[in-house]
């Protein structure tokens, strides 16, 4: 079955997630935003890039290297055209997160913005925790449920609609556990409520010792 992802253009991705209704695009950049500036930079892990939304955060004088890791191609295609030039040590990867391989111990920062809701959540921390450097942090942001509203925000950008089978709401209860499986502790945990009334979770967790994959 051909993920869903991959039949979204990115003008309808970048307009549904701007509108008003919505206004994500710009709640993830601050986030990425607050986590560059309150954590090491120096390399960084940007999980489900998409068109590269946030890159324009990253500070050349503190960061030297950027993975930015995406499915789809024209998303990607996208964010080489618009920050190739300006963020150092760019390194473009596309690839199902589920399946990726990126240096081991590489990373000070990982940042995963809505993505554990399109995947299992713990491979995809097991492989954080092999990623991330000694005292590296991951960010993440989960969406919480919303009673008077559905998983995937109503706007004219129906393709969006391809979503609703795939996402699964992760308690950050439940993903909290996985992170201390994985070796990452949680340092903070805050609920951020949009105009749109739908909820949002970010964490930041400590990787606390080394994490091994059992064969």
């Amino acid at each position: 079955m051909t993920n869903p992802w991959l039949r979204i253009p990115a003008t309808d991705y970048e307009q549904h997630m701007s509108s008003p209704d919505v206004d994500q695009l710009s709640f993830l950049a601050h986030t990425f935003n607050e986590s560059v500036e309150n954590h090491d930079a120096s390399a960084i892990a940007l999980l489900g890039c998409a068109t590269g939304n946030s890159l324009e955060y990253v500070n050349p004088e503190n960061t030297k290297r950027v993975t930015a890791v995406d499915i789809n191609p024209e998303y990607l295609k996208i964010l080489r055209q618009r920050y190739e030039r300006c963020v150092p040590g760019l390194e473009i990867v596309e690839a199902d997160l589920e399946k990726c391989e990126l240096d081991d111990r590489a990373y000070s920062l990982v940042f995963t913005g809505l993505i554990f809701e399109y995947l299992n959540p713990r491979i995809l921390i097991m492989k954080i925790a092999n990623w991330l450097r000694s005292s590296g942090i991951m960010v993440t942001v989960l969406q919480l449920p919303a009673e008077h509203a559905g998983k995937v925000s109503k706007t004219p950008y129906m393709s969006l609609k391809l979503l609703d089978p795939v996402l699964k709401l992760v308690s950050p209860e439940e993903l909290k556990s996985q992170a201390k499986d994985a070796g990452l502790r949680e340092i903070s945990t805050r609920t951020v409520t949009l105009k749109s009334n739908k909820s949002f979770c970010i964490g930041t967790y400590r990787k606390e010792m080394p994490y091994y994959e059992t064969q």
